[in-house]
């Protein structure tokens, strides 16, 4: 069920996008703002908490309950998909790829930046959404985005929270990108490559750094010819498509992981 909701969502949002209504988040950024001038709870973290996990709550309870009755399947296929498609994006990440390249950058001598940007926006676009839907259906995919969005407000009560809870979503996500990227790339040259982080004190904590170094690593050095690494172009379009076959992976593996469920 998860790897249909996953694969209509993203289809609908890939091929069609998102209306802009749907983007904003409208309503959270005034239940944000409503909650900010109010002195019914402290501290600021517990009335931070206690806000995220209103709307969280109330999809996991839905979600729990069309999944035990078995006469509403379809109708818990339908949210999944419909809280998966909300929560992907906001916007398409070939679309604002495209916008990333102002003219001062462009004449940058080194890409890398491009490459971290784009990976950064991959993460909180698809990655983070998708892998926490899988592990905690459409409630964890709803937690993920809200907290995004919270990280990006301002009258957030408490960004400490915002912070601290999205560098904990997304440290296995990290990691898994990770180990997908070899798979999706060149495995071998990128482990020869990357290989030396594990080997330093509280390697564990430096997975950010890794895949930013395997990512840059494997579209500069694996995907495109010395002569062509320099234009912005098509470090940005390589990026994008190793990114694209990262998720394919993951994809791959969620199949796998439904097969030996059922089996």
């Amino acid at each position: 069920m998860n790897l249909l909701a996953i694969l209509i969502a993203f289809g609908v949002f890939h091929w069609l996008g998102k209306p802009k209504i749907l983007q904003s988040f409208g309503w959270w950024s005034a239940m944000l703002n409503f909650t900010q001038k109010q002195s019914w709870l402290k501290p600021d973290w517990l009335k931070a908490f206690v806000l995220l996990m209103l709307p969280v709550l109330m999809v996991a309870i839905i979600s729990h309950f069309l999944q035990q009755r078995h006469d509403h399947q379809l109708w818990y296929l339908i949210l999944n998909c419909v809280v998966l498609y909300y929560c992907l994006g906001p916007q398409q990440l070939e679309i604002d790829a495209k916008k990333m390249l102002t003219a001062e950058e462009s004449e940058s001598d080194d890409m890398q930046w491009l490459v971290v940007k784009l990976t950064d926006e991959a993460i909180r676009r698809w990655f983070l959404i998708i892998f926490w839907f899988v592990v905690l259906g459409a409630a964890g995919a709803m937690l993920s985005r809200l907290t995004i969005h919270s990280q990006q407000h301002k009258n957030f009560t408490d960004a400490g929270l915002s912070k601290a809870l999205y560098a904990l979503l997304s440290y296995p996500v990290i990691w898994l990108m990770t180990l997908s990227l070899l798979v999706a790339s060149d495995f071998d040259r990128i482990w020869r490559h990357c290989k030396r982080y594990l080997k330093r004190q509280n390697w564990y904590w430096q997975h950010r750094s890794l895949l930013y170094e395997a990512m840059d690593f494997a579209v500069e050095n694996c995907e495109i010819e010395d002569y062509q690494s320099d234009n912005p172009q098509t470090v940005r379009n390589t990026t994008l498509s190793v990114l694209k076959r990262m998720l394919m992976v993951w994809l791959v593996l969620v199949a796998f992981i439904v097969i030996f469920t059922i089996g």
